[in-house]
């Protein structure tokens, strides 16, 4: 850390802020990149933000003359810009050359660390959810049904899974609906740990240009 610090100001600023992108583009997803590919990662998106930064700073008289104010300007647009860039290749870069990948057949997975993570992360809505316990219980989450809907209907890791159930399937197939609200508008969330679920389906509606590209008309 020491060693870092005592780095020129500008290559902290492009560390931190290619730092911040990386996270925004990892975060929630489990990769494990090895130490060159992180730094190379971390280098690009910091490299490419503190261009952007330093091209709109060619325009004439929009650099302060204070060296103060100059360093910190410098690095808050540098960290801005690194964060949009993140998000943006998170939310369409990603997809994009994925999708040019799988074109050109050069290859055919999503290069995510497991099939879950490319369900969870792909750009669809989700209408109902059915976790299949063990013991031929269905407990079943439908999103439209929620009042109040909360924000994040589902909660799921490697531990288990978190949702609102609205209803459940005995193992006769009988259904009981659930109400989420409790007392004094307060909601239930039933947790269930990851040994008693044998099968989970979910059901989603694709984006229109996924349907064409995924169930093209014959």
């Amino acid at each position: 850390m020491d060693t870092l610090l005592k780095m020129p100001i500008e290559f902290q600023i492009v560390l931190v802020a290619g730092y911040i992108a990386y996270k925004i583009v990892t975060v929630g997803r489990n990769r494990n990149h090895r130490t060159e590919d992180f730094l190379l990662q971390v280098l690009t998106f910091g490299l490419i933000a503190r261009a952007v930064v330093a091209t709109a700073f060619w325009v004439p008289n929009t650099i302060p003359k204070n060296d103060s104010i100059n360093a910190a300007l410098v690095a808050g647009l540098t960290v801005m810009v690194a964060i949009g860039l993140g998000a943006a290749w998170r939310a369409f870069g990603e997809r994009c050359s994925h999708s040019l990948m799988k074109t050109l057949r050069v290859y055919r997975d999503d290069h995510e660390a497991s099939v879950w993570q490319s369900i969870m992360h792909n750009p669809a809505e989700w209408t109902v959810l059915q976790v299949h316990l063990d013991d031929g219980t269905v407990l079943e989450a439908n999103f439209g049904q929620m009042k109040p809907r909360p924000k994040t209907a589902v909660f799921m890791n490697e531990d288990g899974i978190g949702l609102y159930v609205t209803g459940r399937y005995d193992a006769e197939n009988n259904f009981a609906a659930f109400d989420i609200t409790g007392n004094d508008a307060d909601v239930t969330l039933t947790y269930i740990p990851r040994a008693s679920v044998k099968r989970v389906d979910v059901n989603w509606r694709l984006p229109p240009a996924q349907i064409k590209r995924e169930f093209p008309i014959s």
